[in-house]
């Protein structure tokens, strides 16, 4: 399985750097976009939970015929 897409710690770190970005943001729009991005990475990181709480048979295909990645 590819190990970024099912750590949640992954996508918490890539939450909190959008959320310091966004706090260094003038723009509005871009500050809320921002933290929108902030909110998509933590729902990942939920969902990285689930994946790694179910059985190999509830992962979905695509996590489980993805190639390996390099270290």
């Amino acid at each position: 399985m590819p190990q970024l897409l099912t750590d949640p710690t992954h996508w918490r770190l890539r939450a909190q750097e959008a959320r310091r970005l966004a706090q260094q943001l003038n723009d509005p729009d871009a500050k809320a976009a921002k933290h929108a991005m902030a909110d998509k990475y933590e729902r990942l990181a939920a969902r990285a939970t689930e994946w790694i709480n179910k059985t190999t048979e509830d992962i979905p295909q695509f996590l489980k015929s993805a190639p390996p990645t390099a270290s």
